[in-house]
Formats: structure tokens, C-alpha cells, sequence
């Protein structure tokens, strides 16, 4: 009897966050440096009596963490994508600043009046922090009461800041930052790996440990014990973005820098022009820890996974169908530095297939849509690399004068990352969770030739977008719309399985499910808004008056 689950194939969930169907507490447990011994585990991490918590892994698809509000307990997911926090639920001795606010992520979208409270999160104390106090909460898994969200974005992308127009409407990193002086200004994340049960039939109902298992973990103004080596990696910039409509965390791919399964540099160019920083063969990256599933080029998907024997497009839910025995092994260049990914994260778990009784998995790296890319309200880069690829990097963020009013003495922000993932432990890992322990990787049938391989690119933009409402605010866009339909009633079914899960967090599953999905394309960036009588226009972020101090960290203007 197989006693794994998965939401059908037909669910998507078209938010900037994930559904899925069973929340899972990770403990910060230790894990192996890429460098040490295969099969040598340090011992547990330890809470620092300052700036550091441990992360709660939902599915290997949100993260969650613990902060209080007006001295309530919130757990709310992290998202280094945007840089608001809301939360849902009652926070006590909160103070409402009457400025209401509308958060639209793609398909979802979060509503309410900014309030302030005192605020603890990594043991720091804030007093009078603003937050969105939600009382509107559409298709979003944090609408329940004791959840939220917490944007770790920079400050230019706060709705927040924008409506209050002054530094009172600071996110909670800037305030943090502003009120420790001698606290570094920075941000790292490692996020863990769930285990996984065996897709081989006879062994389902048995959880596979992992050798490549790290515990979940956020410090600010500290680098986590045995971690130290993040330090000494090459600095990338954060670049500033050239739509000017929104900021990320965002660096430079090196030139043609992806190697692809067949151990090959894979071909890359920019589909941004007028470039300032890079050159056209260098890919714009951003990290965003509230991105399940990566984002890529159409034809870098197709090179993940086109040309994977048995694979194929699924062009209903836009994502790559590949058997589940097949390991691929991809990296990506930084500054000359090579990141592999874990052969479990380039492949998911998406259920049987009721008529071969095949397992079925999903390619965790996406094809992004055309029109995504060319949409300047998205922002201007190339990839989104979501949690799939955080999995396998340590992240360290510098935020340097991406805080709200630096003055020009603060360097430029920058961005670090240390590889965590030792090979021959992953390969270890996809054998025994994929193939029984059996290690047949060997006789794996070759990939296609390049004329053989299958492609999503001539079939995506049919798919996902609409040439008859280019106009149109993406989440009002008819792809958008039909995606939902698919899912329908499984929707609702499923949030409220969902909303069960988040209310027993301290249970364990002892099943183990990859099945929950992202929306296909578009919902990335919070596409906010906010309302000026009958009008809706963007909100005036970091543009309140000189007289308070204040300078656009984004120009080299003083």
C-alpha cells in the first residue's frame, strides 16, 4: 500500500507564497560543510543569545520563523522578494496609524490598516514597528490567525515606507540596523531540506534520512557557527535595478554561467538591454526565499530537462514532467565559483501516474513567461532562483546603504554565497530516496541529442499569457484567471487542509509529499498598490521629504 499523498496535478496556487498540505518543525539540526567527511555531522546549532532563530520548513516550499507583536507570538513566513510585514490576528496595545494599505502578489493579496507595536524578532526589540495589520487576506496560506509574513527585502520595495512617507515606516531589518549601530548590517539565510520518502513502490511508506541534511536557520549581525567560510567568498554586488520600479536582491550570473546536465556551459544572453553593470552574456539573478520553485529562461529549462529521456512539457501546468529515477546534476557560476544543486532539487515528487503507475516529478526549475520578463512592473532581471537553489548555498546579504537614509560614507551592498552541498552525498541522497539504494544512475539511458530534445519555449507563451489584455495589470490578466479555474474546488480543499496543518505545528508527519506548487509565471513581485480616492497609483517609496534626513539609497546623489 503507498501511503505518499500529493495534491493533483492540476493545482496551482498563484501566489508569492506556496499551498501546501502538511506543515513540517525542523529543529536546528547539524549537517556536514561541504568540505568536511561524507558521513560526519556536526552537532546541533545552537540558538545565539542574539540575532540568530531557527526556521520552520513547510514542504521544502515556505520557511517560516517566530517573532511577537505587541508581545503576541506570529509565525510568519520569510521573504527576502519583498520588504513589508503583516500579519493576521489580534496584536494587543497596537496603535493604528489610519493609513490602510493593499498588497497584491500576483493572484494574492493581503489588506489592511498599518498599525504599529513593539516587535521582538532574532531577539531584537523594536519599539513602535509598522506592520500591516490584515484583515483582508485573499488565496494566501498565512490567513489564519498567528501567521503572516515578513518581507527581508530592501526598503525601496516597502509599501509600507511609501504610505507613511518617513522613516517611521522602515522595515524591520532597516530599524534594526538604524537603532544597533554596532550590529554588521547583514542578513543570512540557510534553508534546510525536508527528508523524503522512497519512490521506489515497495519502500513509499519509509522516510529516506538524508546525508546532505542542514538545519534552518536566519541570523542578523552574525554568521552561523561553522559557517564561517561564507565570509571569505567572493563579494557579488547587489545591483540596483534598472526599471526603477522596484528593488531586489540582485547580482550577476557569470557569462554563460550555468553548466548543464551533459556537464557543458550553457549558453546564456540577457533579455534586458541598456546595460550598465555585466555584459550581455551574464544573466540577472535575484534571490527570493518566498520563490519555491526557481525561475528561468524557457530555453534554460529546456536544457535542465528537454532533453531527459521520457520527459516532457506539460503545458497545462506549465512545469517540465521528468521520471523520477533520472539524476541531473546542474550548477551555477558565481565569480568563478561553482554552486551545485542537490539532483533531489532539480526534480519533485508530484504523485503516481493512475494509468502507468509511474511516479511522477516535476522540474523545480520553472520556465518563466515572455511576457514576465518584458514587463518592466516585474523588475529587471533575467531569473528568480527561489528556495529549490537556497537549499543548496548559504546566503549572506550585506546590506550597505540599501538602508533607508545611509548617508554616502555606507559602502554598497553586497551579496555572499557558500556552497553547501557535497556531491558525493547528494548522488548518496537521490539513490537511496529515488532507486531503493540501489545506485543504477549508471545505466541511466543517455540524454537526447540536441535534435531529439524536447522544448517548452514554442508552447509557453500561448500557455501563459494573453496577447488580447497586454494592458492589463498582470494579476487581472486572463492566464492568470484560467490557471485559477483549474484548480477550483481543490483549492479550497486544500487551504483547508492547510490552515489544519498550521494550527498543529508541533506534529510531525511521517509522510513525506513535494506535491505542493507556485503559480506558473508572474508572481514574483508584489505588485503594490495603494489607493488615492478613485485612482490607484504606486506608491512615492523613498521620495518623503529631504528636510527629514532622508536620501534614495539608490542614486549616488548626497
Amino acid at each position: 500500500m503507498r501511503l505518499r499523498y500529493s495534491l493533483p496535478s492540476g493545482l496551482i496556487f498563484l501566489s508569492s507564497t506556496i499551498l501546501s498540505v502538511d506543515a513540517i518543525s525542523f529543529d536546528v539540526s547539524g549537517r556536514a560543510r561541504a568540505s568536511n567527511p561524507v558521513f560526519h555531522k556536526r552537532d546541533s546549532i545552537p540558538d545565539s543569545s542574539n540575532g540568530s532563530t531557527s526556521l520552520e520548513d513547510l514542504l521544502d516550499t515556505i520557511y517560516f520563523c517566530n517573532l511577537t507583536l505587541g508581545g503576541a507570538p506570529f509565525e510568519v513566513s520569510i521573504d527576502t522578494g519583498s520588504a513589508d510585514l503583516w500579519i493576521v490576528g489580534t496584536v494587543p496595545a497596537a496603535h493604528n496609524t489610519s493609513v490602510h494599505a493593499n498588497l497584491t502578489y500576483g493572484q494574492g493579496s493581503v489588506a489592511g490598516f498599518i498599525n504599529t507595536a513593539a516587535l521582538v524578532f532574532d531577539d531584537f526589540e523594536i519599539a513602535d514597528q509598522a506592520y500591516i495589520h490584515a484583515d483582508s487576506v485573499i488565496q494566501m496560506i498565512q490567513d489564519v490567525p498567528g501567521t503572516g509574513l515578513i518581507g527581508l527585502g530592501p526598503s525601496k520595495g516597502s509599501a509600507i515606507l511609501g504610505l507613511l512617507n518617513s522613516s517611521a515606516g522602515d522595515p524591520p531589518l532597516d530599524r534594526i540596523f538604524k537603532q544597533n549601530t554596532s550590529t554588521p548590517n547583514i542578513l543570512t539565510i540557510l534553508l534546510s531540506r525536508n527528508e523524503e520518502n522512497s519512490t521506489v513502490p515497495e519502500m513509499s511508506n519509509q522516510l529516506v534520512p538524508l546525508l546532505e541534511d542542514q538545519p534552518g536557520q536566519i541570523t542578523i549581525g552574525e554568521v552561523i557557527g561553522g559557517y564561517e567560510e561564507v565570509a571569505e567568498q567572493p563579494k557579488l554586488p547587489a545591483l540596483v535595478d534598472g526599471s526603477g520600479l522596484n528593488q531586489h536582491w540582485m547580482t550577476l550570473l557569470d557569462s554563460n554561467g550555468i553548466i548543464g546536465p551533459d556537464g557543458n556551459r550553457i549558453n546564456t544572453t540577457s533579455s534586458k538591454s541598456n546595460l550598465t553593470q555585466g555584459k550581455s552574456d551574464q544573466l540577472r539573478v535575484v534571490f527570493d526565499s518566498g520563490f519555491s520553485f526557481p525561475q528561468v529562461p524557457a530555453d534554460i529549462a529546456d536544457d535542465f530537462y528537454g532533453r531527459v529521456p521520457g520527459a516532457f512539457f506539460n503545458e497545462t501546468i506549465a512545469y517540465w514532467q521528468v521520471p523520477c529515477s533520472y539524476e541531473l546534476n546542474v550548477s551555477f557560476i558565481f565569480a568563478s565559483v561553482e554552486y551545485p544543486i542537490h539532483p533531489l532539487d532539480m526534480t519533485a515528487f508530484n504523485g503516481v501516474d493512475e494509468t502507468t503507475g509511474e511516479d511522477v516529478c516535476l522540474g523545480w526549475f520553472q520556465p518563466i513567461a515572455d511576457n514576465i520578463l518584458s514587463d518592466p512592473n516585474f523588475g529587471s532581471f533575467d531569473v528568480i532562483l527561489g528556495a529549490a537553489f537556497l537549499r543548496n548555498a548559504y546566503l549572506l546579504i550585506n546590506f550597505g546603504d540599501f538602508v533607508d537614509g545611509s548617508n554616502s560614507s555606507v559602502a554598497d551592498p553586497f551579496i555572499q554565497l557558500f556552497s553547501t552541498v557535497n556531491r558525493t552525498a547528494a548522488h548518496l541522497d537521490f539513490v537511496n530516496v529515488r532507486l531503493g539504494g540501489k545506485d543504477t544512475t549508471s545505466m541511466q539511458d543517455p540524454l537526447l541529442s540536441v535534435s531529439e530534445a524536447q522544448s517548452s519555449s514554442s508552447n509557453l507563451a500561448d500557455a501563459l499569457s494573453d496577447s488580447s489584455d497586454n494592458d492589463e495589470p498582470v494579476y487581472k490578466k486572463t492566464w492568470f484567471i484560467v490557471v485559477v479555474s483549474i484548480a477550483g474546488a481543490i483549492v479550497l480543499a486544500a487551504i483547508g487542509w492547510s490552515i489544519y496543518s498550521l494550527t498543529r505545528r508541533s506534529r510531525r508527519s511521517n509522510v513525506r509529499s513535494e506535491s505542493a506548487f507556485i503559480p506558473p509565471m508572474g508572481s514574483y513581485k508584489p505588485l503594490v498598490m495603494k489607493e488615492d480616492g478613485d485612482s490607484i497609483v504606486g506608491p512615492a517609496v523613498g521620495q518623503y521629504s529631504h528636510r527629514s534626513g532622508f536620501r534614495d539609497p539608490y542614486t549616488d546623489e548626497p
